[in-house]
């Protein structure tokens, strides 16, 4: 799987297909509100077909910890739990995350300067949470017309954008940064 899927799936994690991308800020271009209630909670990923629900487990804390479990052949893989941050910006809501957690995470060995994050744009309807990852490929696009300001790094297949300047909400209006599909998540309420 690209890693920009399993980001999106991570929250920030949105979402890993072969030939990995992702793209990273250099800033988080929002400041980070509260955690939300809404947010708190277990979220199974919903597959494709029945069985395929719960393939990734999102764990929201109360204080806005998040962890996540991959259900694997091998059976369960756990991580380290990371701090989760939510913005909003023109009636839409981001989350992000360390982008050096979010890679050792999903062991992908390329290195980021300290302080970058990963952000995923997300929507909460009822108990469906959907995530939408950065479209890596537009974003390289633009860094390379000159449309965003970043740096484009690719290697072995693989490709790594990095959204550089002072953190600005515009960024996210830019069209093209999200991409058009969501990866979509259940709540599950803890049995009594």
């Amino acid at each position: 799987m690209k890693l920009r899927i399993r980001a999106a799936l991570a929250l920030a994690a949105l979402l890993v297909l072969a030939g990995c991308q992702i793209t990273t800020f250099e800033q988080a271009p929002l400041a980070a509100l509260p955690c939300d209630p809404a947010v708190v909670g277990e979220w199974h990923s919903i597959g494709e077909a029945p069985s395929g629900d719960g393939e990734m487990i999102l764990r929201v804390a109360a204080d806005c910890q998040l962890s996540v479990e991959e259900r694997t052949a091998e059976g369960p893989r756990i991580g380290e739990p990371t701090r989760l941050f939510l913005g909003e910006h023109a009636g839409r809501r981001y989350a992000w995350t360390d982008a050096g957690w979010l890679l050792r995470r999903f062991e992908e060995d390329h290195p980021v300067p300290a302080g970058d994050v990963h952000l995923v744009r997300f929507a909460i309807e009822g108990d469906r949470l959907s995530l939408w990852s950065t479209d890596d490929k537009r974003i390289a696009h633009a860094i390379i017309d000159g449309d965003l300001s970043g740096e484009v790094s690719a290697r072995d297949r693989r490709l790594f954008n990095r959204l550089v300047g002072p953190p600005s909400p515009e960024v996210l209006e830019h069209a093209g940064l999200f991409d058009d599909a969501s990866a979509d998540f259940r709540k599950i309420e803890p049995r009594p």
